[in-house]
């Protein structure tokens, strides 16, 4: 079974747009030459993608062929793009994605200087969270990722960069901010975990473990919006040192030292694919890192 990428851009579209007719208007096709692509991709699949009604929804089997099509149809432009540069005589190129807390902390420095060596080099960064980056360097939508490193990295070549700790934390606004401080673990199992990305727990069974200390997990990507919730008392959270002596907002923040599970070290560095020879431009991100943190 193959998958013809105008299918899987007519069904995405068809999702994104949220119908056959404005799928169609977005691509310059007609109306039946869209519904003929998403009932091609049906019958190879054999089972519907969509619960057709007044509000078209996705199965689970469209939600899993949703990803598969977006990241694909996002390779082809990124190489479409990449194309294009080199035609123009831009052949150096920047693709990296970043964990929030080097967005914050450290890419305005590290973009800046890499631009006034670089003034040519096409540009592209991210902000993901670390799961995601990981995916997003072996689906090769980008070639580099600047984060904490994830169990099993036998597949990246790796460059350490530092160490950092994350802690878990709550704020005074909690409702049972007195009980998570000196540890009771009845309070906790009565408050959300914010986190940045759910991982699977089939592959990481300690995530489970910690999982099944709070009444629920919520995934918010935004670093922002993850400390504005811990703030409210809506939860707490896993943030990193960094994060939480130079933040302000976070000023305020306990750590929940009493907890066993409350604090996990992590190494953070540069990962790319340990099968692929690495641009010029990355080349020369990699050596900015190492200067930058004196490696």
């Amino acid at each position: 079974m193959r998958f013809e990428n105008a299918e899987l851009r007519a069904f995405r579209a068809v999702v994104e747009a949220g119908g056959f007719s404005r799928a169609a208007q977005l691509l310059s096709l007609s109306q039946s030459a869209v519904s003929q692509a998403v009932a091609g991709l049906e019958a190879k699949l054999e089972t519907p993608l969509l619960e057709r009604g007044r509000q078209q929804r996705l199965t689970a089997a469209g939600r899993r062929l949703f990803r598969y099509a977006d990241d694909v149809l996002r390779a082809e432009q990124s190489v479409i793009d990449d194309l294009a540069g080199i035609k123009r005589g831009r052949e150096q190129q920047l693709r990296v994605a970043l964990s929030a807390s080097i967005n914050r902390f450290h890419a305005p420095e590290l973009i800046s200087a890499y631009y006034r060596k670089n003034p040519e080099s096409v540009i592209n960064v991210a902000e993901m969270p670390s799961r995601n980056i990981v995916q997003a360097v072996l689906s090769e939508q980008v070639e580099l990722g600047l984060g904490p490193f994830q169990r099993g990295m036998e597949a990246f070549t790796t460059v350490p960069l530092y160490s950092d700790t994350r802690h878990l934390v709550a704020s005074p606004s909690h409702p049972r901010f007195d009980a998570l401080r000196e540890g009771d673990a009845s309070a906790l199992r009565g408050t959300a975990l914010i986190t940045s990305a759910l991982d699977n727990p089939d592959l990481r069974p300690a995530i489970q473990r910690i999982r099944d200390q709070f009444s629920s997990v919520w995934e918010v990507s935004s670093l922002s919006l993850r400390v504005h919730m811990i703030e409210q008392g809506m939860g707490v959270a896993f943030m990193d040192a960094q994060v939480l002596e130079q933040y302000p907002p976070c000023s305020t923040f306990c750590i929940l030292g009493s907890l066993e599970f409350g604090e996990i070290r992590k190494q953070v560095g540069l990962y790319s694919r340990k099968d692929r020879v690495l641009s010029r431009g990355a080349s020369a991100f990699v050596e900015l890192c190492r200067a930058h943190w004196s490696v």
